[in-house]
């Protein structure tokens, strides 16, 4: 008569392998930014410098920016990278966005880069850092103080964002949620299944480095 434990040691030799097969089809972070160069993006609307790379960084000089674009276009993701601002410093990340040379926060998603405590004007909710600029406010306080550098992730899947700041959420919300006609004909691309992702240079120095890419 055969062991009673015979029957579950040989299922769990038979699952073994496609389990270990599950794992390694797992997604990985791939770079997008190698540290050298601006192989893989485009530039659109260039303002006087633009970018350029420095130390293994990706700047946006105070007398540069415009949009920086992949030129892939992603769907279900999630966006890791590493970010310093200066005092009062404007930038954004544009997310499932066309190749525009002007309204991507509207043709697009721009998830807001800025300094809150140092910014010069009065903002509104919608502006703060890791908000859905103009249509979702995000929790304040996780940013640490300009000049140090924070780390951020950016998932999107399906009609899901949310926004990690220096291991706080600051952002969880459901885009398919919003059933306001003037925000949506406002912001056609909250409607997007996939697009470019960008960073949107707004005339402050903004660095930028190790950003990687999950596809989901």
């Amino acid at each position: 008569m055969r062991p009673f434990f015979y029957l579950p040691i040989v299922i769990c030799l038979t699952l073994l392998p496609a389990a270990l097969f599950a794992a390694d089809q797992q997604p990985e972070y791939k770079p997008l930014f190698n540290g050298q160069d601006l192989t893989g993006w485009i530039l659109k609307r260039a303002n006087r410098k633009g970018y350029h790379v420095e130390d293994g960084r990706l700047v946006c000089p105070a007398d540069g920016g415009g949009f920086l674009f992949t030129e892939r276009e992603y769907s279900d993701f999630s966006l890791k990278f590493e970010f310093k601002l200066t005092k009062g410093a404007n930038n954004g990340i544009a997310i499932r966005c066309p190749l525009v040379d002007q309204r991507p926060a509207y043709e697009g998603i721009e998830i807001q880069v800025l300094d809150n405590k140092g910014y010069p004007k009065k903002l509104k909710p919608t502006q703060y850092h890791g908000s859905v600029y103009d249509v979702i406010p995000a929790k304040t306080g996780a940013l640490k103080p300009a000049g140090e550098w924070n780390h951020e992730e950016i998932i999107y899947r399906g009609t899901q964002i949310t926004v990690i700041v220096n291991d706080i959420t600051i952002l969880n919300t459901d885009l398919s949620k919003i059933d306001d006609a003037e925000v949506l004909a406002k912001h056609p691309g909250l409607k997007n299944k996939r697009g470019h992702i960008g960073l949107l240079g707004h005339g402050s120095h903004v660095e930028y480095k190790n950003i990687q890419i999950k596809e989901y």
